[in-house]
């Protein structure tokens, strides 16, 4: 295609899938799996417009076209099953993010896309793919088993006053910086939350602190594909305070920029 056919293309292709919001979901209350699909639907919108050009005949031209509408109806199956850790519809999705990633690439060594164009769809579909493994890791993940005797309430304890220093600081916060019960975990010392809390550590930043202290140095995409449930701008925001409190370090500038935690 000319430049001219491109631009067109392209003018498009930005029209089509940004002119005008659809306000039809069955994703309800799923906001990741509502991403995850506006993504897909832009890759595959993409990867028929670069292979327009390609002769009917050429097998790979069918397969990823075949593969790409079927990868549409797979990501509709999973809005029910992003949050589940053994979901087989996600395992499926991933394997057709990496056949689709296969077929690009054999498209592109043969000469009909270019390698720019095969980047930047590589690059996304990857980025598809680790958005819904991301998913399954996060906070929200249906991973949590209950015992019975959780849901009787056998193994809750008491405790009918707290120690007059750590009243004191809870009472100093106010109500809106109390713990909840969902910040204490089994094996956790509860003193060591509170510490957290009282230092000014979100539940948010502390989730943060612990993706950098498993991943070492980040990029702001790498942390924000470990929490599909935050906007980029709200990482943008928790790192930029961890950063102001000395709990983690900033090297770099703008999108080259790199987080890790502070020594």
């Amino acid at each position: 295609m000319d430049d001219g056919k491109d631009i067109k293309n392209q003018d498009q292709f930005s029209r089509t899938l940004d002119g005008r919001i659809v306000r039809t979901s069955p994703f309800g209350r799923n906001v990741s799996g509502e991403k995850a699909y506006r993504r897909a639907e832009r890759l595959v919108s993409a990867l028929h417009l670069l292979t327009n050009h390609i002769p009917e005949a050429e097998p790979a031209r069918r397969a990823i076209r075949t593969k790409g509408v079927q990868f549409l109806s797979e990501m509709l199956d999973l809005r029910d099953e992003m949050r589940g850790v053994s979901s087989i519809r996600t395992r499926t999705s991933q394997s057709s993010i990496r056949e689709l990633i296969s077929l690009a690439r054999i498209l592109t060594i043969s000469g009909y896309i270019s390698f720019q164009n095969s980047d930047a769809v590589i690059e996304a579909l990857d980025e598809l793919g680790n958005f819904l493994n991301a998913s399954r890791r996060s906070t929200l993940s249906e991973d949590i088993v209950f015992s019975r005797d959780d849901l009787l309430g056998a193994n809750i304890t008491v405790q009918k006053k707290s120690p007059p220093n750590l009243q004191e600081n809870v009472l100093s916060l106010g109500a809106s910086n109390t713990p909840h019960l969902s910040d204490i975990k089994d094996g956790h010392d509860k003193k060591s939350v509170m510490s957290n809390r009282i230092h000014g550590v979100s539940a948010r930043g502390q989730n943060i602190l612990s993706v950098l202290r498993t991943n070492g140095e980040l990029g702001i995409k790498e942390v924000c594909a470990h929490f599909p449930e935050y906007s980029e701008k709200m990482v943008q925001r928790e790192l930029a305070t961890l950063v102001v409190g000395k709990y983690v370090a900033k090297r770099g500038l703008k999108r080259w920029s790199k987080y890790m935690v502070a020594q």
